[in-house]
């Protein structure tokens, strides 16, 4: 009998609702605009339905400001109606489905209308009565089935498609969930978001805040405490992880020149973000099998963002850094030919400091190095300050910047005390030289590709080798075995080593030939002089050297015996040369087996 009553009641109150939908789109859209601060229309049918319990439906719904900043058109509303405020006459639409919304958003306006609840609560002072009053406000919840985002942010347009998703925040001061998934730039993304007091983020004040972002290229997530407002920033603990950080930035459309994938990504930190910048200490980065943590500094300063960073790396490889790199020589062995493909490096600054305890490119390796990247105005430069390297130091600066003939590239390199042999092993797979090296090279070039690259080099190095030797050849063995068994010698040269004391050289490049001038070397019984060219572009060398015997203090006389050698050939195919018919003058059983040269004829009657 009771229940009957009530239904009665409420039948009799809701009577004007059942018969006159134009009433009843009045109700809730006086409900609506006073939570939203939109302005509500309808141009289908409206009804409202008392079982199986109360709700409402709305056909071709329209939400929308003054101002055109925000346009949500929903094929259908359908409403939740509370019971209890239906006894006493009131409609309140407890929670909202929107079929099929289309939404417009444009960022780049401000929007325009009544204040809606959200808009009072962030007016109200924080700690009065009236924060009070606008946290006690009902909001709701509102869920979205297979709808439509069109957002613009800077003249630039961006695409939500099929969006499920579902908003619960029932009291303004209460919390305030998100969830909801979509398709973007043909991604499927699934977000969350909490925020413990939203009514005092409103109004600038610190709230807890959690969210997270997945999908197939991505996954992140932040806790921390945020705010909004004139002190707007968030302080907590950011993580993300991606298969390819270069695959991630391009679903955002951020065209970030990234040397290599990026793969297998994953960073952490405790983060501080506020509008123009973002502080990331302590921070943890795994990228392509290398591991850094330091600090990172991302600013935004006249509309161009700089990236500092601090990182130190137990081990480091170079070799996924250079994985998009064009190759340096062909397959036929010949500089490559293919064009250099420069990025656009302008879009940023970059100043990286990485401190690296081991790093290794192919087989060569560096140990204790101080590393450091800039990026200023489309320039790259990449230094290694200084390092330790095959028992020596090791100091190398390069810079790249884009030029009208394609690709402007200034290098220096300095290496001081480095054991060559093993720097020649791990470098060309022939340890041809061994010894303390010190040496310095200063380049620079322009060039569309290597082979053109290499055509324009120009610079100058310096070699200097002590307490070292050359493999493949004893220069001592054969000058004290030249005068007694000059044909043995001839053999002999071709095998051993030569001990050096020191050795050195000076070259000078212009337009891809480098000249070697200045040779000198010395050993134990003998000295060398030597000079030549390189052919860069062709990758040739050609070297005369003359080894003459010495004594123990490496003085040689006018008479000493002296042998001249020839070394010539690709870089990969050098060989050594002789003088055979002068082995073969030397043999006194030898000799008489060469030709004889007759002597040129005389003018006059005796020669006739």
């Amino acid at each position: 009998m009771a229940a009957g009553a009530a239904m009665a009641a409420i039948a009799a109150v809701v009577a004007p609702w059942l018969f006159s939908p134009g009433a009843l789109m009045d109700a809730v859209a006086d409900q609506l605009q006073g939570s939203s601060g939109l302005y509500v229309a309808a141009r289908g049918r409206t009804s409202f339905s008392l079982f199986p319990r109360p709700s409402i439906a709305v056909e071709g719904v329209a939400f929308a400001d003054h101002n055109g900043a925000l346009l949500i058109e929903s094929s259908e509303l359908r409403g939740d109606v509370d019971v209890l405020p239906l006894i006493a006459g009131r409609l309140r639409v407890a929670s909202v489905k929107l079929v099929r919304p289309r939404a417009h958003i444009d960022l780049d306006r401000k929007p325009a209308g009544a204040p809606g609840a959200a808009a009072r609560a962030a007016a109200a002072k924080p700690a009065t009565l009236e924060a009070a009053a606008a946290d006690n406000v009902r909001f709701g919840a509102v869920s979205i089935v297979d709808g439509d985002a069109r957002i613009t942010y800077r003249s630039r347009v961006y695409a939500l498609e099929r969006i499920n998703a579902n908003f619960e925040w029932r009291r303004i001061g209460e919390a305030a969930a998100l969830t909801g998934a979509f398709d973007f730039n043909g991604e499927r993304l699934e977000a969350i978001l909490w925020v413990a007091r939203p009514g005092a983020l409103l109004r600038g004040e610190p709230s807890v805040v959690t969210t997270r972002l997945d999908g197939k290229s991505l996954r992140a997530e932040a806790q921390g405490v945020g705010q909004l407002g004139a002190n707007a920033r968030f302080e907590g603990r950011a993580a993300a992880s991606a298969p390819s950080a270069q695959q991630t930035l391009q679903l955002f459309g951020v065209a970030a020149p990234l040397p290599g994938p990026f793969a297998d990504a994953q960073f952490s930190a405790q983060a501080t973000l506020a509008p123009g910048e973002a502080h990331f200490k302590g921070a943890r980065l795994f990228v392509d099998g290398n591991e850094f943590h330091g600090d990172i500094d991302l600013q935004k300063e006249d509309g161009r963002p700089t990236l500092t960073a601090a990182l130190q790396s137990e081990f480091l490889s170079l070799r996924p850094f250079l994985a998009d790199a064009p190759p340096l020589v062909a397959a036929n062995g010949q500089w490559s030919d293919q064009p250099f493909n420069l990025p656009d490096l302008s879009g940023a600054d970059v100043d990286l400091h990485l401190t690296v305890g081991h790093a290794r490119l192919g087989r060569l390796k560096v140990e204790d190095a101080a590393i450091e990247v800039t990026l200023r105005d489309g320039a790259a430069e990449f230094a290694i300050t200084q390092a330790r390297a095959y028992r020596g130091g090791l100091k190398f600066r390069a810079s790249i910047a884009p030029s009208p003939d394609g690709l402007a590239l200034r290098a220096d390199a300095q290496t001081t005390a480095v054991d060559a042999g093993p720097l020649l092993w791990d470098a060309y797979g022939k340890p041809v030289l061994a010894g303390a090296l010190n040496a310095t090279l200063a380049v620079d070039g322009v060039g569309d590709r290597m082979a053109t690259l290499m055509q324009s080099l120009n610079g100058r190095a310096s070699v200097a080798l002590v307490d070292g030797e050359i493999s493949g050849v004893d220069l001592g063995k054969a000058l004290r075995r030249l005068e007694t068994r000059p044909l043995s010698s001839a053999v002999d040269i071709r095998s051993g080593r030569s001990a050096l004391d020191a050795a050195s050289a000076t070259v000078k490049i212009e337009n891809g030939v480098a000249d070697i001038a200045e040779g000198v070397a010395r050993g134990p019984g003998f000295t060398l002089a030597f000079g030549g060219s390189a052919n860069l572009p062709e990758r040739n060398l050609a070297v005369r050297a003359v080894a003459r015997e010495a004594d123990s203090a490496g003085q040689t006389a006018n008479s000493a015996q002296s042998i001249a050698l020839d070394l010539a050939g690709r870089w990969d195919e050098l060989a050594l040369g002789l003088d055979a018919q002068a082995f073969i003058r030397r043999s006194d059983a030898a000799a008489p087996l060469l030709p004889r040269l007759d002597p040129p004829p005389q003018d006059g009657p005796a020669a006739q």
